[in-house]
């Protein structure tokens, strides 16, 4: 311990052994889940008995045909019977063998000779939580962390030593307490004895989804044995029947028995917190868990701005700088204040966002969500020191490190892309410049922040009675927090509409929610339902009333400068462009819904192929017209790639599928017409909206 005392946090005193006990919900749920798995295990054992006596006699039958026949014919077909017993067998026993490998082809390993002060400190940190040392290390780009080992069915069986992954974002992100925390947390999940039954449930739930969902490798065999000949087809269609019928009484024990070790797993988060709080304290992982989320947020703003600039060949010098300059705008965005550039929250800005009105327990969650946890990490009662240095200090040479782990986010980049190395600075001025161009004038306090102005009649708003007067007071009461909270609540119920609709036709399964802090049964939902909705309604003629008002007071200000036809005119604009936008992204959907087969590896049959064909043909002939009104307003010009393909596609008659086969680049034609042109029309169509209330500012100026 001497030897890392400069930058090994020192945990808390006096901590009761029984905290990390496991809990009696704990020990609840590994017995439902166990009670579950032995069931299971019983109708499989039945299953792989009867397979094993339809394989006796598949092979005896075939055998017969093959020996009485005497024909090719029957050879074949002799072969397809023996071969479906046997397959049948094989499906049922195929996830012993299987190794299900982590991937690690965005991460770096590393040794201790690189890092031999982050290896010193999780070897006390592994020595405090009753820990074997990870088998590796290996660092990766996002804010996360985690212990994973290789899937395999022997694993349950036989000790597997666990590897960790450091996620880079993270050390970004934390102060070495912190960081501490984190770290005893993923060790945590292995540090007790009586843990090892919920990573043996683990490993359960992990191969019985590996026979029932992971079987692209068998399905391939399968089509290409029954490919061979119509008499070995026959039977290989028997076989797939029979899997499916087994498939289907499996699965739905495999979701009663996953429902349950759900249950368990965020009881196995609680006990992984305990774990940590005794060796770090509640109160550093409490604070972690706050910057954590905030900070994910960030990386994936920073994440994002890869992509956009990666066609032009731009990218980081240095992610992780990046990363701070983000979070330093995120801090100055909603007033909170930086630690190493962090933004530090408290549990009040948290509820600022929380305007549900509908609570439900997610039983498909295999994490506890952060109020949860704060609320048992506090009632521990655990304090521990906070020491405020970087977790980087941890790191030798961090921002070599930094820069070689921001190269591998670019690992998949075109290899003839020719690339230049964007510094922080120039980073951080087309970033704040893009926020800039992003933000709606602060004048409207908010009020139209992720909102989209509401169509309406514009002769009959401005022909209407109702008088406003051009004052100051008058523009405050337009754009007042109480009609902010107006809009915020009303998208709030249609989310709650979405999701009480989604129970009631059994997408969500749940028995009971909370609605407004009440209890009440999920039969209970269709009158819910029909309550919110009506508020809904009263909602969206209370904010059309007013947005009418916000015309009226405008076009009037603009009546007393004569800029009423050009305001008129940006209105009618506007409104033209977003049923274009709604219409084209409408388009994108089904695009998206037409190509899904395919987006995820399924193969489809002839017919099916053609149906997609046609229907692919139908949006395209939807969608050009459409391509052809953005082309002309200069929309993709800013990303001469995509306009080379929308140009192409304009002019093209493609058919997507001929001669049995789909052509490859008229798909990815589409795609990237009907997908890819999104983000810049949603673009354009801002910066109109964003013209329009900057103009409507400056009219009210020149006479408020």
């Amino acid at each position: 311990m001497d030897t890392i005392q400069a930058y090994y946090p020192t945990g808390p005193i006096n901590v009761s052994p029984e905290i990390t006990n496991p809990s009696e919900a704990f020990k609840t749920e590994v017995k439902k889940v166990m009670i579950s798995i032995l069931l299971f295990f019983i109708v499989y054992i039945i299953m792989i008995a009867l397979s094993i006596a339809l394989a006796i006699f598949c092979v005896y039958a075939g055998i017969m045909v093959i020996t009485s026949i005497g024909h090719w014919l029957g050879i074949l077909a002799g072969l397809g019977i023996i071969s479906t017993g046997i397959l049948v067998f094989i499906f049922l026993i195929k996830f012993i063998f299987s190794v299900k490998k982590f991937d690690e082809s965005g991460s770096i390993e590393i040794k201790e000779k690189d890092q031999p002060q982050l290896f010193s400190f999780i070897r006390q940190l592994t020595k405090d939580t009753q820990t074997p040392f990870p088998k590796k290390i290996i660092l990766s780009p996002e804010v996360n962390a985690s212990v994973f080992y290789n899937d395999s069915f022997w694993s349950m069986l036989f000790p597997v030593r666990k590897n960790l992954q450091i996620g880079l974002g993270l050390v970004n992100t934390l102060t070495v307490s912190e960081f501490k925390a984190v770290m005893a947390h993923e060790f945590g999940h292995f540090s007790q004895r009586s843990m090892k039954l919920g990573i043996f449930v683990y490993n359960v739930n992990k191969a019985i989804y590996n026979m029932l969902f992971e079987n692209k490798s068998f399905s391939s065999f399968l089509q290409s044995w029954g490919n061979l000949h119509w008499a070995i087809g026959i039977f290989v269609w028997l076989t797939i029947q029979i899997i499916t019928g087994i498939q289907q009484i499996l699965q739905g024990m495999y979701s009663f028995i996953n429902k349950n070790y759900m249950s368990l797993s965020r009881e196995m988060e609680f006990h992984a917190d305990a774990v940590s709080a005794s060796v770090s304290g509640s109160n550093n992982l409490v604070s972690s868990l706050r910057k954590l989320e905030i900070s994910d947020t960030c990386y994936n703003v920073v994440i994002e701005k890869a992509s956009e600039y990666l066609p032009n060949g731009d990218v980081f010098e240095n992610v992780y700088a990046n990363h701070h300059i983000v979070m330093n705008q995120y801090a100055e965005d909603f007033n909170l204040p930086l630690q190493l550039n962090v933004p530090v929250a408290d549990e009040a800005f948290f509820k600022n966002f929380q305007t549900r009105r509908i609570n439900i327990k997610n039983q498909w969650a295999s994490h506890p969500t952060r109020e949860d946890r704060e609320e048992h990490l506090n009632s521990l009662h655990i304090e521990a020191t906070q020491e405020h240095e970087s977790a980087w200090m941890i790191f030798d040479n961090p921002e070599k490190l930094q820069k070689e782990i921001t190269n591998i986010l670019y690992r998949n980049a075109p290899a003839n892309l020719k690339v230049r190395s964007i510094p922080g600075i120039e980073f951080k001025e087309r970033f704040l410049n893009s926020v800039v161009s992003n933000k709606l004038p602060e004048e409207f306090n908010g009020y139209y922040e992720n909102q989209k102005l509401n169509e309406m009649d514009l002769n009959k708003i401005l022909t209407g009675s109702d008088e406003v007067q051009i004052i100051k007071s008058e523009f405050e009461k337009l754009f007042s927090a109480e009609k902010i909270a107006m809009r915020k609540q009303l998208n709030s119920n249609e989310e709650d509409a979405q999701l009480l609709q989604a129970i009631i036709n059994k997408q969500i399964d749940v028995k009971n929610l909370d609605f407004d802090g009440e209890k009440y049964k999920k039969d209970d939902a269709p009158s819910l339902l029909e309550k919110l909705n009506a508020e809904i309604e009263i909602q969206k003629k209370e904010i059309q009333l007013h947005e009418e008002r916000i015309v009226r007071f405008f076009f009037k200000a603009a009546g007393k400068t004569g800029a009423e036809n050009t305001l008129k005119e940006k209105y009618t604009t506007l409104f033209e462009n977003q049923k274009k936008a709604d219409l084209t992204l409408a388009i994108g959907r089904q695009v998206i819904n037409i190509l899904s087969p395919l987006l995820h590896g399924q193969k489809v049959s002839i017919e099916k192929a053609r149906e997609m064909a046609s229907e692919l043909r139908t949006e395209s002939d939807n969608l050009k017209p459409l391509l052809q009104h953005w082309s002309a307003k200069g929309v993709f010009d800013a990303n001469e790639s995509l306009k080379t393909i929308i140009d192409r596609f304009k002019k093209a008659d493609y058919a997507f599928f001929s001669d049995n086969q789909f052509f490859d680049s008229e798909l990815k034609d589409i795609h990237a017409a009907s997908i890819d042109s999104l983000d810049l029309i949603s673009s354009y169509q801002f910066q109109g909206f964003k013209d329009l209330l900057q103009y409507q500012l400056e009219v009210y100026n020149k006479v408020g």
